[in-house]
Formats: C-alpha cells, structure tokens, sequence
C-alpha cells in the first residue's frame, strides 16, 4: 500500500515537472518573438515624429545668401562691372549736344550725345532734354520717353567717351508745318541729377507737331 502510494506521488511530481518545463518554453518563445517587434515600432515612432531633413534640404540651407544677407551682396560685388556705379556721371563733368542724323519714315532723326570729361563713370536710363530760346525759356513741352534705340542698359564712360540717345520729332511735312521756333539751346539731365547742362550744340532741330521724343541712353547711335 505504502509503495503504491509512493509510486503515484512521483508519477505526479513528473508529470507536474514536464509540464512547467514545458510551459517555461512556451515563455520563453513568446519574449524572443516579441521583442524585435517592439524594437521596429519604437524605430518607426521616432522617425514619424521627429523627421531628418533630407540632404538636398541641408545644401538649400547653406547656399550663399540663403541665411545671410550679406552673402548674396558679397557675391554680386565679384560679378563683372558690379565695380562701377550706375547713372554716377554727374553735370560737371558732362558736355552735350545735338548731331543731326536725317530723315527717315517722316521723322527726323538726332543724336542726343552726353561726353564724359571727368573719371570713370556709368549712365543708365534716360536722360531729361528741353529746348530753350535766346532768353532761357523753354520752348514747348520736354521730351518724353520712347523705346528707339533699343533697350538701353548700363554705359560705362571713360574720359572722352559719349553715351547716345535717339531723339525723334516729325518732319515739318507731316505737320503742315506746324513746327516751333529753333531754339537756341539744349538743357539735359543726365540720369540721376538734378543740375542739367546747356549747350549751343542744337543741330537746328525744330520740334514739329508738339511732338518730341528721346530713347534710352546706350554705348552707340543706332545705324
């Protein structure tokens, strides 16, 4: 009796050994599993909610003049011509005056010249023109601005170089020859002034028909 009860107390204790044996295996299982998983997601979280910028975003960020303003300036001052100073030519150094350049399509036709006698320096734009009597008074309305000759841009003048301007009226045919006195001066503005120059040199233009007109400065009268 004694060993029989012997017998099933150890057949128990087996059995409950295997089965925690087996049960610390099943555990054991799970963790190895599981936890890659919870390696990825962690990996994932991060990259959603703190996001690296890309490294095409990093090289924006350190182009010249993307965070500096002075980079961008620093880097235009090297471009070529950046030197010289645009519409810097001042009265005092200036002389101006009127060539005649003919007839053509019912206008005629002028060379509007500004000569540089002083240093270096550079006109852009349009120059201001009036015509003046014998007492200084003007003689009808200033020019105003057309686009013949071009675009224009910017003209560096050395000393002795000229900037050129075409200026236009219509001829006294078209007009019936409503046309006003020769005056007996010019009066220009160069760019950028505010004292003009006069000069005798008025090619005998007449302004016909209330009708003058001056293109924007360049290096050459167009041919």
């Amino acid at each position: 009796m004694t060993n029989a009860r012997t017998r099933t107390g150890l057949l128990a204790t087996v059995a409950l050994a295997g089965v925690l044996g087996l049960a610390g295996c099943g555990v054991g299982g799970d963790d190895d599993a599981a936890a890659p998983a919870a390696k990825t997601s962690a990996a994932g979280t991060e990259g959603a909610s703190d996001p690296q910028p890309s490294a095409s975003e990093d090289r924006a960020d350190e182009s010249p003049g993307s965070g500096d303003p002075t980079a961008a300036t620093e880097a235009d001052s090297r471009s070529p011509g950046a030197d010289v100073p645009r519409s810097d030519c001042t009265a005092p150094d200036l002389k101006v005056k009127l060539v005649a350049k003919g007839s053509e399509m019912n206008s005629e036709y002028y060379d509007l010249q500004l000569t540089n006698t002083g240093g270096r320096c550079a006109v852009r734009g349009y120059a201001g023109l009036s015509l003046l009597d014998g007492g200084g008074k003007q003689i009808g309305k200033p020019a105003t601005r057309s686009q013949d000759g071009g675009a224009g841009g910017n003209v560096v003048l050395d000393n002795g170089d000229s900037a050129h301007a075409v200026v236009k009226t219509p001829g006294k045919g078209v007009t019936g020859g409503d046309c006003a006195a020769e005056p007996a001066r010019i009066k220009v503005y160069a760019p950028g002034n505010t004292k003009a120059v006069t000069s005798s040199g008025t090619a005998g233009i007449r302004v016909c028909g209330g009708t003058l007109t001056t293109g924007p400065l360049s290096t050459s009268f167009p041919r």
